[in-house]
């Protein structure tokens, strides 16, 4: 059947704003297919809650000890909900608004949507490492010129090592100035790859030990905390996150099992359309957007999280 109405073509084109997503959020990639596939309703989503029993001794008469399995599933309701409305003038037709409902949605979700979302979990990484019982670490230090960024990787390195955390899987993410430090660092090996037609030099690290991706981070999506504004308190209305004065950290680097980390789920929905003809506050569709999201991080898997952090918190 032909999509044909404004409300119709903004509903279905929220599959677009999530392709949107995936391939520009740093973060994107710590989305949980699993969980995608759990979801109740718009907002909560199944966690299975799984024991076994331990091992038993084999008998060669009587054969396997029977154990015992127990697969509970509870609600878990997504932390964060966020969203606008947006109201898209009557311009022409609702081909022409729809047209602009599409590039405002896109701009929002690239330019807004993205950062905040990236900013949340980094600093739910940060807060999952810090949290009471963790086995994740968190190293404060400012950085100074005499720091070598691969020393400070291979401690890292080493703490994840000692934990037993496989090595495979493993993941970096860093601000620019940690990606510089490291790229002028004199200790890395690397070979130049030169392009013969047009002499172009390929200066990029991309990986670690043959394994790590590196991730650069801009520093604005980069604090150990963050503020959410509510878009109606006074210097809010904005909208957005900020770091908070006193409290937030820059974020070195994060090196993690990519297993630790990756609980991410986010759902998508337009959840009211008031239409020109019933809109009793102008000629225009009201569009009510909005977006749950969570970053979950168990507690038994913080041991596959290193952290490096400034000392020094913003002024």
């Amino acid at each position: 059947m032909a999509i044909n109405t404004f409300a119709e073509k903004a509903t279905k084109y929220l599959s677009i704003l999530d392709e949107i997503y995936q391939k520009q959020a740093l973060t994107s990639i710590l989305d949980s297919p699993s969980l995608a596939t759990q979801f109740v309703g718009t907002n909560k989503i199944k966690l299975p809650k799984i024991n076994v029993d331990g091992a038993a001794t084999y008998n060669r008469d009587t054969g396997y000890v029977q154990g015992g399995v127990t697969v509970n599933y509870e609600e878990h309701e997504l932390k964060y909900d966020r969203g606008r409305k947006f109201r898209i003038d009557v311009i022409d037709d609702d081909e022409a608004a729809f047209d602009l409902f599409r590039r405002v949605t896109a701009e929002y979700v690239r330019t807004r949507e993205i950062p905040e979302m990236d900013a949340i979990r980094f600093a739910e990484i940060v807060a999952a490492a810090t949290r009471s019982n963790t086995l994740g670490t968190v190293v404060e230090k400012d950085l100074t010129t005499g720091d070598k960024a691969l020393e400070l990787f291979d401690v890292a390195e080493n703490v994840l090592n000692e934990k037993e955390v496989p090595e495979e899987g493993r993941i970096l993410f860093c601000s620019n100035a940690f990606y510089q430090m490291l790229k002028s660092d004199p200790a890395i090996n690397r070979r130049l790859d030169v392009n013969g037609n047009t002499g172009n030099v390929d200066r990029r690290v991309t990986l670690l030990d043959g394994i790590t991706p590196i991730i650069r981070v801009p520093s604005a999506r980069f604090w150990s905390k963050i503020q959410l504004n509510d878009g109606t308190t006074s210097e809010q209305t904005a909208g957005g996150y900020q770091p908070i004065a006193a409290a937030s950290k820059p974020i070195n680097f994060v090196y993690a099992s990519k297993d630790a980390i990756t609980g991410g789920a986010v759902k998508r929905n337009v959840s009211k359309i008031v239409t020109p003809e019933i809109n009793q506050s102008a000629d225009a569709y009201d569009v009510f957007y909005r977006v749950h999201h969570d970053l979950i991080v168990s507690d038994n898997k913080t041991a596959g999280i290193y952290i490096h952090t400034a000392a020094t918190a913003k002024s």
